[in-house]
């Protein structure tokens, strides 16, 4: 059932909504429990909210300079990552308590509606834009880029620690800290892994083949063997990295592209959404 709805993002000219996350669960001044998410927009921001009733946004992060086009939560819930057609990479705060200047300076001109926050970290490396973000631990984090590479970065270092490359340009893009793995979709309609570790990070490990169209959306499974992804070719598809050549099964299909895919571990079900309008639940 449907429990809250945000039509858009903050002020007058909300564009689509590209990315969410759930950030954290936080005790409000009644005492119920409200759930922290995180959008990002067309509109060129991300929007930290409360979800309620309604969405109340709390901070817009500002500082992307295009479209951004992924957002991920660091495990720890204390830091968010974007990614943008502006090629950054972007590291956010999700304090509710430490207000940085920009913050400060915005309530001390009584400013009205959601408070400016600016990242605490900008990132630079990619050529092209940043499709997908995803969190390794509380300090290193993996990008893909329509420009064929696979960046991992670490926020303590504040710089890119590895690049794997590819070619075909990447389109999504999941760790898995069970297998040590990292799952990519591409255009070219394969499912790479790539094992970060040392040298070896910069060979395939295996391919999956089975999708006949852009590979939009990875997602690990609560084994270190399956996965499942979501494609253009409107099919969702079950996979055991163990046999690459052949998927298990049809998960679900949908009548237009598959846009994306997530798997709920706890009650092993599957749910992606497409350009038909539907979201899909499918338990395995």
């Amino acid at each position: 059932a449907v429990v809250s709805t945000q039509s858009g993002h903050y002020g007058r000219d909300s564009k689509p909504i590209k990315s969410v996350s759930f950030v954290k669960q936080f005790e409000d001044s009644s005492g119920v429990q409200k759930d922290l998410v995180v959008t990002a927009s067309l509109d060129q921001n991300l929007c930290y909210s409360v979800v309620g009733e309604d969405f109340t946004t709390l901070y817009t992060l500002k500082g992307h300079s295009q479209t951004v086009t992924s957002c991920s939560v660091a495990p720890s819930t204390e830091q968010i990552a974007s990614g943008s057609w502006d090629t950054y990479l972007k590291i956010w705060s999700t304090s509710l308590d430490e207000p940085c200047d920009e913050e400060i300076k915005n309530k001390r001109k009584k400013h009205s509606g959601p408070v400016l926050r600016t990242p605490i970290l900008t990132l630079g490396g990619h050529s092209q834009v940043i499709t997908d973000c995803c969190w390794k631990d509380n300090t290193q984090l993996f990008t893909v880029s329509y420009d064929m590479s696979v960046k991992l970065w670490d926020t303590q270092l504040m710089s890119c620690v590895n690049t794997l490359s590819i070619n075909s340009a990447l389109q999504c893009v999941d760790w898995s800290e069970r297998a040590h793995l990292i799952a990519t979709g591409s255009s070219d309609k394969f499912i790479r892994l790539f094992d970060p570790r040392g040298a070896s990070g910069t060979i395939v490990h295996s391919t999956l083949v089975g999708h006949s169209c852009w590979v939009a959306g990875v997602k690990w499974g609560s084994s270190d063997v399956e996965l499942v992804s979501a494609s253009y070719d409107n099919r969702t598809l079950l996979w055991d990295i163990r046999s690459p050549k052949t998927y298990l099964s049809v998960v679900g299909t949908h009548s237009d592209k598959v846009l994306c895919v997530d798997w709920s571990a706890a009650d092993n079900t599957v749910a992606s959404g497409g350009a038909d309008n539907t979201i899909h639940i499918n338990k395995l």
